[in-house]
């Protein structure tokens, strides 16, 4: 079976879902939509990207291309819609699709409000189509592998977990929507959400969360520092941020400190083990990055008409849930309990 796939939305997102279509086997790429005249002639050197790179020159001809998300959805030759717009329109686009008898892949966050989430996890469950939402994160090598160490206990129970998402300023999306809060929700919500569904995933749900953030101006969260409570003693933080001059670039790591031994992953991107005694050493992990390996799971699970067993809508939902909590905590200074 060959999973047909129409991509909406072809900033930096759907260009590496384009792409990486392409390296998965029962999937293909057969419709792209945007409303940017350009990028559906196939002049997509405006992407801008801040990691890895933007795009240049693509033949579509083999594609059907649009410019309004009714046409895509309305192509019987499109089984499932990959919605890679800005974070606002993921909720309506996710809708229609669902309406239209379509499966539905979402670019995380699953949606600017937790609100929309919800709307979207029932509307698939009243289509009875699938819904799956990129958390690419839960996929990654190095945090999936790290992921297995902590719930396996060989390494003892886990002391402190420190997570940072750090890089430049986002100045080169679409009409500058990553920059205004109604749209993207800033970095909390567009960037440091990647992190809150780990610490979710890794941990389990938190008591509760103690926030603190700084932005350009007064109001804005460019920058969030979150610890979560899971009343174990245990220290569990994560932070990111994008208020960095452009030099910096982008760094995602970790330090996990377990009883036996501790994992880094370095902004290299290596994951090492540091024994408590011996010397530290680089652990294997699976080929491939968190895009391809979450896409290849959505393409699976649509050929044999299953659920994800690694992301569902209700966890992605609760991942929306959880960072708006420390949006709260963070611009009202105060402890906030967490109820999902």
């Amino acid at each position: 079976m060959v999973v047909k796939v129409g991509i909406v939305g072809l900033g930096f997102m759907g260009k590496m879902h384009f792409e990486t279509y392409s390296k998965i086997p029962g999937a293909r790429v057969v419709a792209l939509c945007d409303v940017d005249p350009r990028k559906r002639a196939g002049d997509w050197s405006a992407i801008w990207a801040n990691i890895g790179s933007g795009g240049g020159r693509v033949d579509l001809s083999a594609y059907r291309v649009c410019a309004g998300l009714d046409e895509l959805v309305a192509n019987p030759g499109v089984d499932v819609v990959d919605i890679t717009l800005p974070t606002h329109l993921h909720a309506p686009a996710a809708l229609k699709a669902l309406e239209a008898g379509k499966h539905v892949i979402c670019e995380k966050p699953m949606a600017r409000t937790s609100a929309d989430a919800a709307r979207m996890a029932a509307a698939a469950k009243a289509a009875r189509r699938k819904l799956f939402v990129a958390q690419c994160i839960r996929y990654w090598p190095a945090y999936a592998v790290a992921r297995r160490l902590i719930r396996g206990g060989t390494l003892g129970r886990v002391r402190s977990a420190v997570f940072r998402r750090l890089g430049a300023t986002p100045l080169g999306s679409w009409k500058n929507w990553l920059q205004d809060p109604a749209l993207s929700g800033l970095c909390a919500l567009d960037m440091h959400i990647h992190d809150s569904d780990f610490v979710l995933y890794a941990f389990g749900r938190p008591r509760s969360v103690t926030s603190r953030g700084a932005g350009f101006s007064r109001g804005r969260l460019d920058q969030i520092l979150t610890t979560y409570d899971y009343g174990d003693g245990a220290l569990v933080a994560a932070e990111g941020g994008w208020m960095y001059s452009p030099p910096f670039g982008f760094e995602m790591t970790f330090l996990i400190a377990m009883e036996r031994a501790t994992l880094a992953l370095g902004r290299d991107g290596v994951l090492r083990l540091l024994p408590r005694r011996g010397q530290a050493v680089a652990l294997k992990v699976p080929a491939g990055d968190g895009y391809l390996l979450e896409l290849r799971d959505f393409i699976g699970c649509l050929a044999r008409g299953k659920d994800s067993a690694v992301v569902t809508p209700a966890s992605a939902a609760e991942s929306v849930r959880l960072v708006e909590l420390e949006m709260e905590s963070a611009l009202k200074g105060r402890t906030v309990p967490v109820r999902l």
